[in-house]
């Protein structure tokens, strides 16, 4: 995943949004799209996603301003956690993962291949 960043107009409207690598992140239909697959997510699941998009670890306190405009707390990182889980599954095929960063936060990057025992 490189780090360029720019924004795109989409064909045909109005919205814009911005490509970093390979993904589109459409800010104004909270999806992003990763080659020819459309990912919907709701607009918290998008506000803790977005900051992710730059491949760098995001502290959770910083994921909890940014999302939920919050301190972070207990009740916060549950919250968090539970979106988080949610944006993996809808993740899944895309060839993208949201890490955890034990005791810092999260961290957006190629999901790693499985090797298969065989």
């Amino acid at each position: 995943m490189t780090l360029l960043c720019e924004d795109i107009a989409f064909s045909g409207s109005q919205e814009s949004g911005v490509r970093e690598g390979d993904i589109v992140w459409d800010n104004e239909r909270h999806s992003i799209i990763i080659g020819d697959t459309t990912v919907m997510l709701t607009a918290t699941e998008y506000r803790l996603l977005y900051p992710l998009r730059r491949g760098a670890p995001v502290t959770y306190a910083n994921l909890a301003l940014e999302a939920y405009n919050y301190t972070v707390d207990e009740k916060v990182r549950t919250m968090m956690d539970k979106h988080i889980d949610r944006i993996r599954s809808k993740l899944r095929g895309t060839g993208i993962y949201v890490y955890c960063v034990l005791t810092y936060g999260y961290l957006l990057l190629p999901e790693l291949a499985q090797e298969n025992d065989t």
